[in-house]
């Protein structure tokens, strides 16, 4: 059954469980797509995200999903934290809880720190996406707004409504991002798939001249693969991880190891400098480390 709802007023209204009786008191609305909303949440001085679903069969699938990847040895391990029901206007609806990861966009982050910095977050998700394929699954709806960047280029997958088991189809896509829009190929939950969206993704980010912008214009009989190979090939910013980008395109790589391999074996940038968000931590460290040697000299040298 699907339902459209508002299940909260105003932030600052408190979320009971039904079934594990935790509280939750909702901060602010984080996102809202096809399967449901993802809430800003805090249970004593904790916070979370918290999603809750629209279509029940949908919403059972992607927890079943994240129950699997809790219980991996990844870095998805412990990503869901609550599973229950709320009690809104005389019907019960499921959410979920999973960490909440504070960053963000590839866009945004670039425009504080830098475009090279693209060669490590490119890094970085594909590393993700090893780990997702290795226990079965696809991504299945990458695309900028699910993807947050923190740190040194670290990057979290935020979204888990599309993600699929191997073999099947493609549940949940955003047209640009998919495979079979440019005519790149089926939309079956394989490796390739997501490695496509990925392509995509680091081109759309550092396109200078948002050339992406006006594809929905396009006919879709006159869409296809090589206009993203010729964005690829004048988008600077991409130039030494263009051969790896070109070969996913193309369908070249049958598996996301197969890509990270060949991404970490290119001679990348290092990036320009590092992010404004560690550089308090630095400070600190580096004025820590200057006290150590001080007390270190006096202590040696002190008659």
């Amino acid at each position: 059954m699907t339902t459209s709802f508002e299940p909260f007023g105003a932030s600052g209204a408190v979320v009971n469980g039904k079934w594990n009786k935790r509280q939750y008191r909702i901060e602010r609305l984080l996102g809202a797509g096809a399967n449901g909303r993802v809430y800003l949440v805090k249970r004593g001085k904790l916070h979370y995200a918290m999603k809750t679903g629209f279509d029940a069969v949908d919403h059972q699938s992607e927890i079943n999903a994240l129950k699997a990847l809790s219980r991996s040895n990844t870095s998805f391990r412990q990503y869901l934290l609550d599973v229950d029901d709320l009690h809104s206007d005389g019907q019960d609806i499921p959410f979920y809880v999973m960490p909440y990861f504070k960053g963000s966009s590839i866009s945004d982050f670039m425009k504080q720190n830098g475009r090279d910095w693209i060669y490590l977050i490119g890094l970085n998700l594909l590393r993700k996406l090893v780990e997702l394929h290795k226990e079965g699954y696809i991504f299945g709806d990458i695309k900028m707004e699910n993807i947050i960047v923190s740190g040194y280029g670290d990057v979290e997958l935020i979204d888990f409504g599309g993600v699929t088991v191997k073999g099947n189809s493609v549940k949940q896509f955003t047209e640009v991002y998919d495979r079979g829009y440019w005519g790149g190929g089926s939309r079956t939950a394989d490796e390739a798939y997501d490695l496509f969206a990925l392509a995509v993704l680091l081109i759309s980010s550092t396109d200078s001249e948002r050339r992406l912008q006006g594809i929905k214009q396009v006919l879709p009989q006159n869409r296809n693969v090589e206009m993203l190979l010729d964005m690829l090939q004048s988008n600077k910013a991409l130039s030494q991880a263009a051969p790896v980008l070109r070969k996913v395109l193309l369908g070249k790589y049958t598996s996301s190891r197969q890509a990270l391999a060949d991404w970490r074996r290119q001679s990348y940038p290092r990036p320009a400098r590092t992010p404004r968000s560690m550089g308090g931590t630095w400070l600190k460290v580096c004025f820590a480390a200057s006290l150590l040697v001080f007390g270190f000299t006096v202590y040696m040298y002190w008659p």
